[in-house]
């Protein structure tokens, strides 16, 4: 019973040890977001709450602006990695391709490549075809990470499609086409929501490419950067800013959250 019982607290104070250290950062932006900062003060713990910061950086429109580029960016991010990596995670699952064992091992090295390793490169290939400093351009670059890590998941959810349900549609006289969006996409949905959110939020909190191929559209996190001057921090703002950005990844994940668990008993009842 003792040992029950030490057991017992033990794991009540790891899941409150856990839940402080995942509460405590978000408590503590909020708190900053709504104090006064503006006389020079520093942030204090107990203060007046105050929501003018707020209204302030929402009435900024650089970081209105930033917050529709980084939702442009990271939707024709989503878009194009999902159109490129469903047709051939089928095709590698479905279909004999020679080396795929050095084909997969290649696409993990290449999704751990650090980002400023194609940030030169990059930077001049957009430039040179007109697309530095735009959505679209910015989209394609992040393809080089987002490729690889798509794949990696999409791959797990293919491998468990029972082979026998795609031989049974092509002895229906189904085409590979069919079989895809009718046999495999219904049952890897759930892969598939789960990696578009991956994307989204990796995609919505990367900085590095963001900064180096973007001047004057620039995502989120250099636009919250922004409130970081050289001789002050404006800490209300900043924090307003940082609060208001987990918004549209908050509302996404919740959105696909609804599709993954449809998508579970969609295959399940396949």
């Amino acid at each position: 019973m003792r040992s029950s019982l030490s057991g017992r607290i033990m794991r009540g104070v790891f899941v409150a040890m856990a839940v402080i250290a995942t509460i405590f950062p978000f408590v503590w932006t909020l708190n900053l977001a709504t104090q006064n900062t503006a006389s020079g003060s520093g942030p204090t713990f107990f203060a007046a709450p105050s929501f003018e910061a707020f209204a302030a950086v929402w009435e900024n429109s650089d970081f209105v602006g930033s917050m529709v580029m980084s939702v442009i960016v990271v939707a024709l991010t989503v878009v194009l990695s999902l159109l490129v990596t469903v047709p051939a995670a089928y095709a590698l699952v479905r279909f004999r391709v020679r080396r795929k064992s050095g084909l997969v091992v290649w696409l993990l090295l290449a999704y751990l490549l650090p980002d400023f390793l194609i940030a030169i490169p990059m930077f001049a290939l957009l430039q040179n075809i007109g697309l530095y400093d735009t959505a679209f351009g910015l989209a394609l670059a992040y393809q080089v990470f987002m490729v690889p890590l798509a794949m990696w998941l999409l791959l797990r959810f293919f491998e468990e499609v029972p082979a026998e349900l795609a031989e049974a549609a092509s002895i229906d006289g189904a085409s590979r086409f069919v079989t895809l969006t009718r046999v495999y996409l219904p049952i890897v949905r759930p892969g598939i929501a789960t990696t578009a959110v991956l994307i989204a939020v990796t995609v919505w909190n990367e900085v590095t490419l963001a900064l180096s191929l973007t001047l004057n559209n620039p995502t989120v996190p250099i636009a919250i950067a922004a409130y970081k001057g050289y001789a002050s921090i404006q800490w209300d703002q900043l924090a307003a800013a940082s609060l208001l950005a987990m918004a549209p990844v908050i509302i996404f994940a919740i959105f696909a959250q609804k599709h993954i668990v449809s998508g579970l008993t969609a295959g399940t009842g396949k």
